[in-house]
C-alpha cells in the first residue's frame, strides 16, 4: 500500500521549525510521508534534505522580514515557484504553517480536491500589528476569516485562540499545542549539577534561566535589572537578537548574568532542567499577547519548574490555575524582585514545582498532542498506523473540540 503523503508549506527555512518539526514526526510515526516545501529568505540552506525522514525542499526568493506591504511581491514570487513544484508531484493532504502560507495551500486542496488543515501557530494579523498599515492587517483578517470557513480542519495552539478561531466560523477546530515530550525534559540529580557548575551556578543559589529572542518586547531590561538587585539570584539568559550587545555587557559586568549565547535543541532542555525558575518576558500591549501559549511555558510544565510572567494570555491562565508560578501585575524591576523573594523559599517553590510537572504529566505533553493529530488525520486518511507511546504516559484521547 502506498504511503499516504503530507505537503506541509512553510514560509522559514526549517533549520528546523520545532513545531513544524514534531507535528512531522508525528505523521511519520503514523506511516505518512512528509513533504516539506521550505521558504528559504536567506538562500543559504540545502535546496534538497532529508532530515529525520522529513523530506525538505526549499524555494530560493531572496527577501528579509520587515519590509511591509512590498512583501506582497515576494509571496507572489514564493507562490509561484511552489504552486509549480507541488501540482508536479502527489499528496493526499496539504498541511499550511500559518496564514502566510494559506492562501496557496487552499488553491492547492480545492484544485486536487485534496483535504486542507490550517496550523495557525498564532494571531498572524495580530502578529503584524504595527509593521503594515491598518487596512492590510484588516484586509488579512478578512481573508483568513474566509479561508477557515472552508478548510478541512483547523488546529492551533491554545485553547483561547482556537475559540477566537470558532468564534469566526471555523470548523472543526482543535487544538495541538507548543506541548514538549516529557522525555525531553527530563535530568538526573547528577546531570543538573553538572549543567549547574559549567554554567557557574553555585549551589543552593537561585538560578533563574531565560532562553529567548534578545528583543525589547521580551522585558529583558526588567529582568537585567531586577538581577542586578537580587544578590543571591543567578540570570541564565541565552538567545539572539537586537539587545545581544547589551546582554553581553551586563554578564561582563556582573558575574550572577550568565549569557551563553544562542542555543537550540537539547540545550534548551539542559538549562530549563538546571533551571529553578523560568522567565518568561512580553508586550502584554501587543495584540498577539492575548492568546499567548509560548513554548516556555510547556517546557516549564515538562521539566517541573515555576515559571514568572505577564498578566496576559493563556500562560498567566494556566499558572494562576495550576498555581505553578507567579503572574507579575507589570513588568518591572521591583515586580520581578518580589517574585525572586518568593521563589526564593525552598517550599514554595517545591510546591509550584510539583504543581507544574503534574500540570503537564496529566495532558499538556506530546504524547498527548500524537494521540490527538492521529484523531484527527486518521478522519482525513484512514489507514494511518496508531502512535505508539509510553504506557506511563500514554492517555485516553479526548473528545475534539468544537466538532
Amino acid at each position: 500500500m502506498t504511503p499516504k503523503t503530507v505537503l506541509m508549506l512553510l514560509s522559514n527555512a526549517y533549520d528546523p521549525d520545532p513545531r513544524v518539526r514534531q507535528e512531522a514526526l508525528a505523521l511519520i510515526g503514523m506511516g505518512c510521508q512528509v513533504r516539506l516545501l521550505a521558504w528559504d529568505r536567506d538562500l543559504k540552506a540545502p535546496a534538497f534534505e532529508r532530515i529525520e525522514g522529513i523530506d525538505v525542499e526549499r524555494i530560493f526568493v531572496a527577501s528579509s522580514h520587515g519590509r511591509g506591504p512590498m512583501q506582497v511581491f515576494f509571496y507572489l514570487m514564493l507562490y509561484l515557484k511552489m504552486f509549480w513544484r507541488s501540482m508536479r508531484t502527489r499528496f493526499d493532504a496539504v498541511h499550511c504553517h500559518d496564514l502566510d502560507t494559506l492562501p496557496l495551500g487552499f488553491l492547492l486542496g480545492t484544485l486536487r480536491r485534496r483535504p486542507i488543515v490550517y496550523d495557525a501557530h498564532e494571531s498572524f494579523p495580530d502578529m503584524l500589528a504595527g509593521s503594515i498599515p491598518a487596512f492590510a492587517q484588516r484586509g488579512l483578517a478578512l481573508l483568513e476569516t474566509y479561508l477557515i470557513r472552508r478548510v478541512t480542519l483547523l488546529i492551533t495552539v491554545g485553547e483561547k485562540l482556537r475559540r477566537h478561531f470558532a468564534e469566526r466560523g471555523a470548523r472543526p477546530t482543535v487544538v495541538v499545542g507548543n506541548w514538549k515530550r516529557l522525555a525531553d525534559f527530563s535530568r538526573t540529580p547528577e546531570q543538573i549539577r553538572d549543567i549547574r557548575r559549567q554554567l557557574g551556578v553555585p549551589d543552593g543559589a537561585l538560578a533563574v534561566v531565560c532562553v529567548t529572542q534578545l528583543r525589547e518586547d521580551r522585558k529583558i531590561e526588567e529582568l537585567l535589572a531586577a538581577a542586578h538587585e537580587s544578590p543571591d539570584v543567578y540570570v541564565v539568559l541565552a538567545g539572539a537578537g537586537a539587545l545581544e550587545r547589551r546582554v553581553a555587557q551586563a554578564a561582563a559586568a556582573n558575574p550572577r548574568i550568565i549569557f551563553p549565547g544562542f542555543v537550540t535543541g537539547a540545550v534548551i532542555g539542559d538549562y530549563t532542567c538546571a533551571a529553578d525558575v523560568i522567565y518568561y518576558g512580553f508586550d502584554p500591549d501587543n495584540p498577539n499577547a492575548r492568546f499567548s501559549a509560548p513554548n516556555k511555558l510547556f517546557e516549564a510544565l515538562a521539566a517541573g519548574r515555576p515559571l514568572i510572567t505577564g498578566d496576559f494570555g493563556e500562560i498567566a491562565e494556566v499558572v494562576r490555575r495550576a498555581q505553578c508560578g507567579i503572574v507579575l501585575p507589570e513588568y518591572s524591576a521591583p515586580e520581578i524582585k518580589k517574585a525572586f523573594h518568593i521563589l526564593s523559599d525552598v517550599d514554595v517553590r517545591s510546591r509550584m514545582a510539583r504543581n507544574a510537572a503534574e500540570t503537564g504529566r496529566a495532558s499538556l505533553h506530546w504524547e498527548k498532542a500524537e494521540e490527538i493529530l492521529y484523531r484527527e488525520y486518521s478522519a482525513l486518511l484512514p489507514g494511518l498506523r496508531e502512535p505508539g507511546h509510553d504506557k506511563h504516559v500514554r492517555l485516553a484521547s479526548t473528545p475534539a473540540v468544537g466538532r
